[in-house]
């Protein structure tokens, strides 16, 4: 991938950590300085992977720095809007897994936290969001899909 499409995969990643542009800008900035030294003209996976690492790294440092809360959920997808719901640890491992496709046993160091424990926060945070999608496409009773 070229140097652009890079930066975009970055930056997403964050925003859906953060929830929020500014902050999303600033962790995908320190991760990609952090890893400035490695950055080529052509980016390959291992280096988005380390980088990606980064931005986990920063977020799970100081979650509550990062993660603001906006009323502003016009501007935000549906999917981010859920996410914003999740606690930092939970929105963190769904986010390795589950988007990104990461083994979760690589999040185990950086988060400080047991595999197991990462395992439950998974699918509370997987139960959560499909809770959430059922009750957005619930129709009130009586109606069954008019």
């Amino acid at each position: 991938m070229d140097l652009q499409e890079y930066i975009k995969k970055v930056y997403t990643i964050a925003y859906r950590l953060t929830g929020d542009e500014t902050s999303a800008e600033d962790v995908a900035s320190l991760a990609i300085n952090r890893n400035a030294n490695v950055i080529k003209d052509m980016i390959d996976t291992s280096i988005l992977h380390k980088t990606t690492r980064e931005v986990f790294s920063i977020f799970l440092m100081e979650p509550d720095k990062y993660s603001i809360i906006s009323h502003d959920t016009k501007n935000k997808t549906h999917m981010q809007n859920r996410l914003m719901t999740l606690e930092p640890l939970s929105r963190t491992v769904l986010v390795w897994k589950d988007i990104m496709g990461y083994n979760i046993m690589d999040l185990e160091t950086l988060s400080n936290c047991p595999k197991s424990e990462l395992y439950k926060k998974l699918n509370t945070a997987r139960k959560h969001l499909i809770g959430i999608a059922k009750t957005c496409y619930e129709y009130p009773a009586g109606t069954a899909g008019r």
